[in-house]
């Protein structure tokens, strides 16, 4: 009958024989023939498959007869005879069958048939290809609906499928297009938040800064501009808010109307919100002012303020940070030619503006030479105490304040020259200069105290020279960086291993880092000598860089991210912020100051760049990440 094309009667031939013996191997593949011939009525190939799997299953029950009788099938029926097996002439057609089932899926661009298969035939050869047929029709109809739910949609139910980085990125697209439809903060910042790898998240970033900057522009405040920038400080619309925000204050200046003015209301109302406030403008219109003179440009500055202490001439000023995201700014002052010394704390917020301010000092001349913030937030400050207005009648002074100002202890601790000042986590003390000799050699000197004050120890060596800085090793040691030696040393002042510079090298000062590196920073004749050794002393580099200028002194080294900062002074004058790469020791970039003094600078927690100034006043300056 087959051979005959008689489709119906063979069909019915087959399904009796079935009925009495549904795994019958010779029935199925006759069925299998039945319905893979595309010239077959009963033309399907999913059945054609059902039939190829049971006769596969059962291929070894054929009997002689079967095989016999399907042999002369394939002779009478084959365009060309083929010398093989009748068992390997099945395999073949059953393979043929399988063949033209998965070309006819990836033809059909049919859903229902690709889930038909996968359902029906989990052990299909070609399965993962019907998957991928599958995902990709299923894809097509999500771009129809081309909305962000289908998409969603899409990833959830295959998150397996090839498309998936096409069906992102199409997401992605249409969810910034509905952010820019309702153009707002918030809904940029919808996107931001939920898609923050999709390839318009800077544009996205740029859109909501600019929309900030409209909002804030349209309220026109000094408080919008000021949220604006914290906010955004990164934006190109900065420049024009610290410019809008420049005019407020101008406009806000011109009511009080002059500088005297600001100073009049200070010392009529020197307490209170409205006398902080006064204090807060005046100093943010002082610092724009020492800006705009100035030959810094950076583009990163968040602010600068300006500390005028009523008219006072501000010198060796110390910053420190406490924790709350407050720091603690010391200067010693002098109000007129004929006045003497005091020292003025000022407890400052992360915008420079000041919280309280005190001041310190007795009847004659007071100087803050350093601070230091121990591990209980408490600010250990050194200087200068004088008993008379005789010159040489000055002890070292030594005093330790809360973070709300209030005093600790203070004491006396005899005429010497102090450079450095440190605090290790064991709130110790650490206190380093020289002693004038009988002689008047100068040689060097540590002290250390605990935290109450009381000496622990106390060492004048009989060496020549000057100790330039102290710091804590995270080992509980002590690293001592003076102008012609270098050591590290135990807590109890016994040295562990020591370095000696190049013959035309003098150490300024020095740095320590979280793993006990240690970063030394000198001066020469037109040279600059920086120097990294190991938490064990061995030097893991050292560098000489030729300068244009003579350099005068080398005030404060300052660990940002990967880099070293140094702050250096020329002695022709002018300033210097040198980065250098730490693991090579390559100058980065370098930024020069020429008005003013830098006396310190700090990095803090948030990724900004404190720099302290001395200008007659005590300038602040605020900077947005290393790049200055």
């Amino acid at each position: 009958m087959l051979e005959k094309l008689d489709y119906d009667k063979a069909r019915s031939a087959f399904n009796e024989l079935r009925a009495s013996d549904y795994q019958n191997p010779a029935a199925n593949f006759g069925l299998a023939l039945v319905y893979s011939d595309d010239r077959s009525p009963y033309f399907n190939l999913i059945e054609a498959w059902q039939h190829c799997r049971i006769l596969l299953q059962n291929i070894d029950k054929l009997s002689q007869d079967d095989l016999e009788i399907m042999g002369e099938y394939f002779v009478n029926t084959e365009q060309r005879s083929i010398p093989r097996p009748v068992k390997k002439k099945i395999e073949y057609a059953v393979n043929t069958v399988e063949a033209h089932l998965i070309k006819y899926i990836r033809e059909e661009n049919n859903l229902a048939l690709t889930y038909e298969v996968l359902e029906k035939f989990p052990d299909f050869r070609y399965y993962k290809n019907v998957i991928h047929i599958r995902n990709q029709l299923e894809f097509r109809k999500y771009e129809k609906q081309n909305t962000v739910e289908a998409f969603q949609e899409f990833m959830e139910k295959f998150p397996d499928a090839a498309q998936i980085d096409k069906a992102i990125r199409t997401l992605n697209k249409l969810a910034f297009e509905k952010a820019s439809e309702t153009n707002t903060v918030e809904s940029y910042n919808n996107f931001i938040l939920a898609y923050p790898d999709a390839e318009e998240y800077n544009l996205a970033v740029k859109k909501r800064n600019a929309a900030a900057f409209n909002r804030a522009r349209s309220i026109h405040t000094m408080q919008g501009y000021e949220e604006y920038i914290q906010h955004y400080p990164g934006s190109l619309e900065v420049a024009e808010a610290k410019a809008w925000q420049k005019q407020l204050l101008y406009d806000y200046a011109k009511k009080i109307k002059t500088l005297e003015a600001y100073d009049e209301f200070i010392r009529k109302y020197p307490e209170g919100q409205q006398y902080l406030d006064i204090f807060n403008l005046k100093s943010l219109d002082l610092g724009m002012k020492y800006l705009s003179s100035s030959s810094i440009t950076s583009s990163n500055i968040q602010w600068a303020r300006s500390f005028d202490l009523g008219g006072a001439v501000e010198t060796t000023s110390t910053l420190e940070p406490l924790a709350d995201n407050r720091f603690m700014l010391a200067t010693t002052a002098r109000k007129n030619d004929t006045s003497y010394t005091d020292i003025g704390l000022l407890c400052l917020d992360e915008e420079g503006k000041m919280i309280w301010n005190k001041t310190l000092g007795e009847h004659f001349n007071d100087q803050v030479y350093g601070s230091s913030v121990n591990q209980k937030n408490e600010v250990v400050l050194a200087g200068y105490s004088w008993g008379g207005s005789d010159p040489s009648a000055y002890e070292v002074w030594l005093f330790k304040q809360s973070p709300q100002g209030k005093n600790i202890w203070s004491q006396k601790l005899g005429k010497w020259t102090i450079h450095a000042l440190a605090t290790d986590l064991n709130n110790n003390i650490l206190l380093g200069g020289y002693q004038v000799s009988d002689s008047l050699s100068r040689n060097y000197r540590i002290m250390v105290l605990n935290d109450a004050g009381r000496r622990l120890w106390n060492r004048t060596y009989t060496g020549a020279g000057e100790v330039m800085f102290l710091g804590a090793m995270p080992d509980q040691a002590i690293l001592m960086v003076a102008n012609n030696w270098v050591c590290k040393m135990d807590d109890k002042g016994y040295i562990r291993w020591e370095y000696l510079p190049l013959p035309d090298c003098i150490y300024h000062c020095g740095m320590v880092s979280d793993r006990g590196e240690c970063y030394l920073g000198g001066v020469g004749e037109n040279k600059l000598f920086v120097t990294k050794l190991s938490a064990d002393g061995k030097k893991l580099w050292d560098k000489q860089y030729m300068l244009s200028d003579s350099l005068f002194s080398i005030p404060r080294m300052l660990a940002v991210e990967s880099k070293t900062l140094l702050l250096a002074s020329y002695r022709n004058g002018g300033n210097e912020m040198i980065w250098i790469q730490n693991l090579t020791g390559e100058i980065l970039k370098k930024s020069r100051i020429e008005k003013g003094i830098i006396s310190d600078a700090l990095w803090d927690g948030m990724k900004n760049l404190w720099l302290l100034i001395e200008d007659g006043n005590t300038i602040l300056i605020k900077n947005a990440g290393a790049d200055f």
